[in-house]
């Protein structure tokens, strides 16, 4: 299950991407082509995709830890991830969303038109990695209790 999330996730952020084929013209673009498809453009910031590497590792401890707690009797107590903690790939691929959607929320907010925005861009990952860190160090916590 942890290998086959960790091919996931390293196959996510290693799809190469192709370029666009541009006839050469003497003249600059008005706009710069954009990096990127709507998948892969957050993961060329540097800082966000070291903050969605943190955050996937993270996810990753607090869903191994939360498994291992049911399997020795225990439960799922937030009521949004219990349906998928019982399947494998449920939870693979819930992970990997939530990981690329606050890695999309935060480049958006990087690029955004509003300050407080630019300003704050790293919150909503950083909220995500404490509320996974959390998980895994009290799912850990509960299975070296027993």
């Amino acid at each position: 299950m942890l290998l086959a999330r960790i091919v996931l996730v390293l196959a996510f952020f290693a799809a190469p991407v192709g370029a666009q084929v541009v006839a050469s013209q003497d003249v600059l673009p008005d706009k710069p082509a954009p990096r990127g498809n709507f998948f892969t453009r957050p993961f060329y910031d540097k800082h966000v995709a070291i903050l969605a590497e943190i955050d996937a590792g993270a996810a990753i401890w607090d869903d191994f830890a939360a498994r291992r707690v049911i399997e020795h009797g225990g439960y799922e107590r937030n009521p949004l991830m219990r349906p998928f903690v019982h399947n494998s790939g449920t939870l693979a691929v819930e992970t990997i969303g939530e990981v690329w959607l606050m890695a999309f929320v935060a480049d958006r907010m990087k690029h955004s038109d509003h300050a407080v925005l630019r300003k704050t861009w790293w919150l909503p990952q950083t909220l995500n990695i404490s509320a996974k860190l959390y998980g895994g160090i009290n799912g850990t916590v509960l299975l070296l209790s027993r």
